[in-house]
């Protein structure tokens, strides 16, 4: 990708957050990056191409989180991977709240979506076996039901955000969905799990 696209990008993803993806022309992304309109259409000719770009973009950080998601809850940092996903959502919160409109503009993102979708399920699922053979939480009580643990999981962090689109993020704060998704952690969790509980949830009320 080349420097001027990026930059281009990062204009447009922000006036995407602040204004909604209907309401942002390519005029509006060319005056913000400084450029001329003719220069943005150079790289971008149309709205879908631009946004084509943009899930490009939101691809590549995905893919570099997943590799060290993982890394980061072997060590128990289970506060440092949460947030760092609850920012990545915040950072393209358009994503989320306008999905319809992307898939319109850009069918293909349907399978970003899901990807996503599937990418959190499975992070999720792995931490909770994970989190079992280290002792902090119980044995899955049957087959696949930390599977559809991991749904509700997603349900939370991709409900979330039309929640603080709507009432500030002075009523819903980071901490207030960090928290929630600890405490639907709670029933599952061992007596050593119950105490890393307690340190976690000390830590998600200081933010």
């Amino acid at each position: 990708m080349k420097k001027t696209q990026k930059k281009i990008l990062s204009k447009a993803i922000p006036l995407f957050n602040r204004k909604g993806v209907s309401n942002v022309r390519l005029q509006d992304i060319a005056q913000e990056a400084g450029i001329s309109p003719g220069n943005l259409s150079y790289h971008y000719p149309l709205k879908k191409d631009l946004m084509a770009g943009v899930l490009q973009l939101m691809e590549e950080q995905l893919k570099e989180a997943s590799t060290s998601s993982l890394a980061i809850a072997k060590q128990d940092d289970y506060l440092t991977v949460i947030k760092d996903y609850l920012k990545f959502q915040i950072g393209n919160r358009f994503f989320y709240r306008d999905i319809l409109e992307v898939i319109a503009l850009v069918p293909e993102s349907k399978q970003v979506f899901e990807t996503q979708m599937q990418h959190v399920q499975s992070f999720a699922k792995n931490g909770l076996y994970l989190a079992v053979g280290k002792g902090l939480v119980l044995p899955e009580p049957h087959d696949g039901h930390y599977e559809i643990f991991a749904r509700n999981i997603w349900g939370i962090l991709n409900s979330w955000l039309a929640e603080r689109e709507a009432l500030g993020k002075e009523k819903v704060s980071l901490s207030d969905v960090m928290l929630a998704v600890w405490e639907f952690h709670y029933p599952y969790l061992t007596e050593k799990g119950q105490s890393l509980f307690i340190s976690l949830r000390n830590s998600y009320l200081r933010l």
